[in-house]
């Protein structure tokens, strides 16, 4: 596969075009993976001390090392990757058998990429030996080579591998996946791309030359049958026999993929499904709609990887008692729950129900606690927070305040001081302005020359700030006559509609921000980005853009929620961790903006 490197790389926000496609690819394995479900991962059990069969099939001995492979493979199968990383960690490298260094560089490889963690991964599986893997890991290995080189966007290196498990798949149906798997990758290739090379030869050569040929379908005056006839005579037993062909040339046009995304996302299985509870209609709706459109993609990820992820099915609680639909999901089947995600309905639920089924609550109601129920939401109680770290580090002494003169300016107004005055600063005023009155210019003034030291001299300050982009556009020509009393603007996220716009923000290069990572390149990059999901938000509100990253992480999240308070976890919306109160806090990517462009400067921790 050497010879290939770097021969087609593919932008990684091209990457879920396809991604979405290899839903019905949940087992390439010769025996179907155990369902990951890591909520259901109670209290950790003993490692398991491995039968004679069992390291009989490995290749290894039966050594102590030999018993932490095996319980590492044990619970990684099971979903629980952080016992499977303990094992790992129990074990001296430098005293393994060959055959053991190779599992055992696999296990950690396929730990990484449950992680997303591509690039650690690849490092992993280039060191693995496939000749000393049995045939199951020889799979497991290919199909992880092959998920690993998608994330980083190499779509030939991973066809490459996907070629090659092929070869040691027997089960017929896990066949003609693969095939599917590999045509759909190719596809959406560049037509440039797919012209024959004289670096790409052999099976490779021909996947290529029938993708360029299936590219065609559907368009005019194209005759596919000879072409098929053509390819047929130049790749004689090609894996894409002539049975699957006709199969796939019989089947209209994306029909396949939009029949197995259903199903797999709304239809209920016999091993349970995850509910979501989001609104489809009222007011609430647009928040819901994007919320679902990240769980999906998140979840058609997973399925993607073989992973065969619980099913998603989804609940308008916009229409039902939270608590019926509540007992109605579990009625069904929910082996977890995300949502809902009006503050309400929380509280309602809280109180009412007799929480048996975990639930990742969407949003955030302070002073709550239930077993069993965790809230996870855009919370402004981390970004006043992260604002109150990154104003500290750049040497911040004493803060002025100025919110809106609403109930939910007023809580922020309160959430920044607690946090300020947390990492020992000093709060000298705080004013609150009416944004229908657009006297946000005329408060500030009054805060500048209200705000009291109780040292009688001026330390370097900071102007905690929360307004909307256009309300921030208002103050900012204000701000550069105060530029010479070294005064420095910390803003909420709000200044921010989350898609750049030079022309209009030109003028908020003093405004320093701190945000979700989806937002910026090389905080949260793959086929689960921004850029890659630019087809899920760009048609959504630009108040809701940031929920289709809620919705990612809150997929990602739900199982390992048990591990979180101790193993944070880099997520779309922050580096997360569960806190005492069974809320999920995040720590937050800070910007500045340059040329009305926000550019990160890193995160605020």
């Amino acid at each position: 596969m050497s010879d290939f490197k770097n021969i087609f790389i593919m932008p990684r926000h091209l990457i879920t075009c396809w991604i979405f496609t290899l839903v019905f690819l949940t087992a390439c394995t010769s025996e179907p993976v155990k369902n990951r479900d890591q909520a259901e991962v109670k209290a950790r059990s003993q490692p398991r001390k491995p039968t004679a069969a069992a390291v009989k099939s490995y290749g290894l001995g039966g050594d102590q090392a030999t018993q932490h492979l095996l319980s590492a493979d044990t619970f990684y199968q099971a979903g629980d990757t952080q016992a499977a990383e303990k094992e790992l960690d129990l074990i001296n490298e430098a005293e393994l058998s060959p055959d053991q260094r190779t599992k055992f560089n696999l296990l950690d490889a396929q730990i990484l990429l449950s992680m997303g963690d591509a690039e650690q991964a690849l490092q992993k599986l280039k060191i693995v030996r496939p000749v000393l893997l049995s045939t199951s890991d020889k799979i497991n290995y290919y199909q992880s080579l092959a998920f690993a080189n998608l994330l980083m966007g190499d779509v030939l290196q991973a066809v490459s591998a996907r070629i090659r498990m092929g070869n040691l798949l027997q089960n017929p149906e896990q066949q003609q996946a693969n095939i599917v798997a590999i045509i759909d990758m190719l596809s959406v290739l560049p037509e440039e791309s797919l012209n024959q090379h004289p670096e790409v030869a052999g099976e490779l050569k021909g996947w290529m030359v029938l993708a360029k040929i299936l590219k065609q379908r559907g368009q005019p005056d194209v005759d596919i049958n000879s072409q098929i006839q053509q390819w047929q005579y130049a790749f004689p037993g090609h894996a894409a026999n002539a049975g699957f062909l006709q199969a796939y040339l019989a089947t209209p046009l994306g029909e396949n993929q939009a029949a197995t995304a259903d199903q797999a996302t709304d239809s209920e299985q016999t091993t349970g499904m995850i509910a979501v509870l989001l609104p489809t209609s009222g007011a609430y709706a647009p928040a819901g709609k994007a919320i679902k459109e990240g769980l999906q993609a998140a979840y058609r990820l997973a399925a993607s990887a073989a992973q065969q992820p619980l099913s998603l099915k989804f609940y308008d609680s916009a229409q039902d008692d939270i608590v019926s639909l509540y007992q109605q999901a579990v009625n069904e089947g929910a082996r977890q729950i995300i949502g809902p995600l009006v503050k309400e309905q929380i509280q309602t639920l809280a109180a009412n129900a007799d929480l048996s089924v975990p639930v990742l609550a969407l949003n955030h109601v302070e002073n709550l606690s239930q077993n069993n129920l965790y809230q996870f939401g855009l919370s402004p109680l981390d970004e006043s927070d992260a604002l109150a770290v990154k104003a500290h580090q750049d040497g911040r002494q004493s803060a002025l305040i100025l919110v809106p003169s609403t109930a939910q300016g007023q809580r922020i107004g309160n959430y920044l001081t607690e946090s300020w005055q947390g990492k020992g600063g000093i709060v000298a005023g705080m004013q609150s302005y009416d944004p229908r009155q657009h006297d946000i210019k005329l408060k500030f003034d009054q805060l500048i020359s209200s705000s009291n030291y109780p040292s009688g001299q001026q330390p370097p300050r900071a102007l905690f700030l929360s307004a909307n982009e256009e309300t921030a556009r208002e103050l900012a020509p204000q701000l550069k006559y105060h530029q010479n009393i070294a005064l420095a603007v910390y803003a909420m996220p709000t200044i921010y509609s989350g898609r750049p716009n030079p022309t209009k923000d030109a003028e908020l290069g003093l405004f320093s921000f701190c945000d979700v990572p989806w937002l910026f390149d090389g905080y949260y990059s793959g086929p689960l980005s921004q850029a890659a999901l630019q087809n899920s938000w760009q048609t959504l509100p630009d108040s809701v853009t940031r929920l289709v990253a809620l919705g990612v992480d809150a997929y990602n999240l739900i199982g390992k929620l048990d591990q979180l308070s101790s193993t944070p976890y880099s997520g779309a919306t922050g580096k997360l961790s569960l806190n005492g109160e069974n809320r999920i806090t995040r720590k937050l990517v800070c910007a500045q903006f340059k040329g009305g462009v926000p550019v990160a400067t890193g995160y605020a921790e």
